[in-house]
């Protein structure tokens, strides 16, 4: 049996530890819609779907290319211009996640390393990417704000 004074003190502990608890959860569950972002992002290029790019990105938009020139999209038609402009030449079709690692910075700003594929139509490889992707809670969403890579 446990004593009155334990059990006041457990019940007293509980109650103490319920917001870091919470917050755990919490950031479990922005970490999932955060990695959900990102999954969108890529189905949507895919789909050709300018809708899912539009929700799953933050404007403005801005990467910072492979070469350190920073391109700066004020709207999604900009950007989806923009890339369909860059991807034609290598007969682009689809792009892959090979993985998706998000880590949180603070409640509203992940950074999520992205290691991808891109591929053509008969799935021949055109090539490995890595980038970083800056991911924040603005505007009542999750969305991505920015990136840098290699691709």
């Amino acid at each position: 049996m446990i004593s009155k004074r334990l059990h006041v003190g457990l019940i007293f502990e509980t109650i103490l530890m319920l917001p870091f608890v919470y917050k755990r959860k919490e950031s479990v569950l922005s970490q999932d819609l955060v990695e959900r972002v990102c999954e969108l992002y890529f189905e949507s290029l895919n789909a050709n779907n300018l809708t899912g790019v539009t929700e799953a990105l933050h404007f403005p938009h801005f990467r910072v290319m492979a070469d350190g020139h920073v391109e700066v999209w004020n709207n999604s038609t900009d950007l989806w211009d923009w890339f369909k402009k860059r991807t034609s030449d290598d007969g682009w079709h689809h792009s892959t996640f090979d993985s998706v690692k998000p880590e949180q910075l603070t409640e509203k700003k992940f950074h999520v390393e992205v290691l991808f594929g891109r591929y053509r139509e008969d799935k021949s490889l055109i090539g490995k990417y890595r980038s970083l992707y800056i991911v924040t809670f603005e505007k009542d969403k999750w969305g991505i704000k920015a990136g840098s890579g290699t691709g």
